[in-house]
């Protein structure tokens, strides 16, 4: 909160490879005096995945159960040894529901210790934003996220939907495959890395755009997709579900693929041949 600071006015923020973390420190929350509950402080942590439990020499040792949440899922207890000293050294340890599935990276045996260093923080950050990661493929969170698809889904179906009949375009966003000039749609992105492998053969694509010039290109075939990726621009140009193929014509060596609604993709057999 930056603008009442009901939520504090510091907390503790870091970055790990790719990932941003801020972390909600207990003693930086707002602290009301002569009030047991406090909160201000319960409902940020307590509403945490991952909770990352501080120890000093000495203390007690802890256990989830004084803890009371319906969303923290994993505990890393981190304890300190020989603190302020040149020899303090953190052992680790780690718990978890029962229905959060294990995580890396592991553990060291009992006994085994971290040195104050960059080894120790990113054994530490990796920890925390795998448990996360694991924590959501709980039956809780799962059940959550599916509640959560489901109310979009319904919010689609119902407040986006049109009457009005959408043209048929040609999937092709770089090369023109329709013998007719007809606006051109968006590649579905990166969508043949969805697939566990394909039957591929090196062909020629018609370019309808460009007076039927001949594209080199490799055609891929799997159980979900249909692609074409250009040889030279080593980029994916075509895509579409196999399911929306609706038929295909051969003509001596090449092929015409018909989808979606009549468009076509014309392939033939062999990489062109660039000549002049």
């Amino acid at each position: 909160d930056t603008k009442t600071d009901s939520t504090g006015t510091h907390s503790l923020y870091t970055t790990y490879q790719d990932y941003e973390i801020m972390f909600h420190v207990s003693t930086m929350l707002p602290y009301t005096p002569n009030n047991r509950q406090q909160l201000l402080r319960k409902r940020h942590i307590g509403n945490d995945i991952v909770t990352i439990i501080f120890q000093e020499p000495g203390a007690l040792p802890f256990t989830p159960q004084n803890v009371r949440s319906h969303f923290q899922h994993v505990f890393i207890i981190v304890r300190a040894h020989q603190p302020c000293s040149d020899n303090v050294s953190y052992s680790v340890a780690v718990t978890r529901s029962k229905d959060v599935p294990p995580f890396g990276p592991p553990v060291p045996p009992s006994g085994v210790t971290f040195r104050r260093s960059d080894l120790f923080r990113s054994f530490l950050l990796a920890k925390a934003i795998n448990a996360e990661n694991a924590a959501h493929k709980s039956q809780k969170f799962r059940a959550m996220a599916t509640r959560t698809r489901q109310e979009y889904l319904r919010d689609l179906a119902e407040n986006y939907v049109t009457n009005t009949p959408l043209e048929a375009a040609g999937k092709f966003n770089l090369i023109s495959l329709a013998s007719k000039k007809k606006e051109k749609s968006k590649a579905r992105p990166l969508a043949e890395l969805e697939s566990a492998g394909a039957v591929s053969w090196r062909v020629s694509a018609l370019d309808f755009g460009r007076g039927g010039a001949e594209v080199p290109c490799v055609l891929g075939i799997s159980k979900e997709f249909l692609v074409l990726v250009d040889l030279e621009g080593k980029e994916v140009v075509f895509n579409c579900c196999t399911g929306d193929v609706i038929g295909w014509s051969a003509e001596g060596a090449a092929v015409r693929i018909y989808h979606g609604r009549g468009d076509l993709v014309s392939v033939r057999v062999g990489a062109a041949t660039e000549t002049g």
